[in-house]
């Protein structure tokens, strides 16, 4: 008599579906999480800061000099002159200076990283400071020449940049394609959940056992009286 050993060697099938679909629950989840990397979220401040028309003058300090608003309250989220620093509380808050560049605003490299992040965003050197634009300014005539000259573009606008390392030419092209990423993303984290969920059902439909009605063996008959 031989001995049957092929129940000891086929593997549990059940067992790995299940390990399977456990892991494929934590690898979408872990994938998911890991696109997000780099895209904050971002501040309630900023899209007023974009926003705002510096540099015109203050109502409440029109008899003094320099009394132009180019001063903007991160905690408040108003632009002001810098004589209402101290006739106010907005001393005690973070404010940001805005400067005038060639009929642009910009600002400070160092004062606004202590907010948000800057990378990859095009700095100019004024007046032996570094500098960024707030919003793209308007394209010229010869962009296509500029663009092939310095060899890099903004991938928001397409405004020629002067460093090859940077992809954008103001913080406003900055957020706006990081706000457009983390949408995409997050639809892709919705399509692998739900491609999850559809893995999980059919692998849990595939675990029950399947139902076998028994036919009758012939038509039923009334036993006859004897």
């Amino acid at each position: 008599m031989i001995a049957d050993f092929s129940i000891f060697i086929q593997p549990p099938i059940f067992g790995e579906i299940f390990q399977i679909s456990i892991f494929l629950t934590f690898f979408f989840k872990f994938l998911a999480a890991d696109r997000k990397v780099g895209f904050e979220k971002k501040p309630d401040w900023l899209n007023t800061l974009l926003n705002c028309e510096f540099y015109g003058l203050c109502v409440d300090h029109q008899d003094l000099k320099k009394n132009e608003k180019n001063v903007f309250c991160v905690d408040c989220c108003v632009c002001f002159c810098k004589h209402c620093i101290t006739s106010s509380d907005h001393r005690h808050h973070s404010h940001l200076q805005i400067c005038r560049y060639v009929y642009h605003d910009v600002i400070r490299l160092h004062d606004l990283q202590k907010h948000l992040d800057c990378s990859k965003i095009q700095a100019y050197k004024i007046n032996g400071e570094r500098a960024i634009h707030l919003n793209p300014r308007p394209q010229s005539k010869d962009t296509k020449q500029s663009k092939g000259k310095y060899g890099a573009s903004c991938i928001t606008c397409g405004r020629h940049i002067q460093d090859q390392p940077n992809q954008f030419c103001s913080v406003a092209c900055k957020e706006n394609f990081s706000l457009e990423a983390s949408s995409r993303q997050e639809g892709l984290s919705l399509s692998s959940a739900e491609s999850s969920k559809d893995i999980r059902t059919e692998m849990s439909s595939s675990l029950k056992p399947s139902k076998q009605l028994r036919k009758r063996k012939g038509t039923p008959r009334r036993a006859p009286f004897f």
